[in-house]
């Protein structure tokens, strides 16, 4: 079945112009183009789309998305790879709904929720840093993804465990009214630091040049 830009438009809900710009930049190139300069798609280019639609929702950007679909070959693997990766994102974005459904419960009812549960959902695991390496190609985030590269499933509880720790003790000492510059909050933050270099070596220049991408 042949596609025109306005039918693929309407249906997959992608403006025509952006499927002009897909063209132009080379990610999504229609089939032919009409002796009237329109563009047609078949069948190859919409699945093309849907897996470009696909990555998108996942939070990658064009350019690694041209990448991703440029290299894959067997469509069926391909989606099968993105169904599991949908559901590991429904399932990290159900976990955060809960997280903020207790949250809320617990503050109407003005009951105390342990720093525990307020961050369950943004645990740091293996899947984590595939994620964010998808989204975000960084050198810091491969020599994150290197040092863990022999953690047991353990390893990363612990280091959670030990985040949650030092949130709690945060949360503690703003309750109690402890200024920035105390040498209890410096304590944390030392602690802190001494737990993020477990990963990676947050330096200025490292912090720096992940933050301005």
């Amino acid at each position: 079945m042949t596609w025109s830009i306005q039918h693929l438009a309407k249906t997959s809900g992608v403006t025509a112009r952006t499927l002009r710009y897909y063209d132009e930049i080379g990610l999504l190139r229609p089939d032919r183009l009409g002796a009237n300069g329109y563009r047609y798609y078949e069948r190859e280019q919409i699945l093309r789309l849907q897996r470009i639609l696909l990555l998108r929702e996942l939070g990658l950007d064009l350019t690694t998305i041209r990448a991703v679909v440029d290299a894959e070959r067997d469509p069926v693997e391909a989606l099968r790879r993105h169904h599991h990766r949908l559901l590991e994102e429904r399932g990290r974005l159900d976990r955060l709904a809960e997280t903020v459904a207790a949250t809320i419960e617990h503050l109407e009812k003005g009951t105390e929720m342990s720093a525990e549960n307020l961050f369950e959902g943004f645990e740091f695991g293996r899947d984590y840093i595939d994620r964010e390496l998808d989204r975000n190609d960084h050198p810091e985030l491969r020599k994150v993804k290197a040092r863990t590269a022999e953690w047991s499933e353990q390893d990363f509880h612990t280091f959670n465990d030990e985040g949650a720790q030092l949130e709690s003790r945060l949360l503690e000492l703003m309750r109690a009214g402890v200024a920035h510059d105390d040498s209890s909050t410096f304590a944390v933050l030392d602690d802190d630091l001494a737990l993020q270099r477990k990963v990676w070596e947050p330096t200025k220049r490292a912090t720096s040049s992940w933050r301005s991408r």
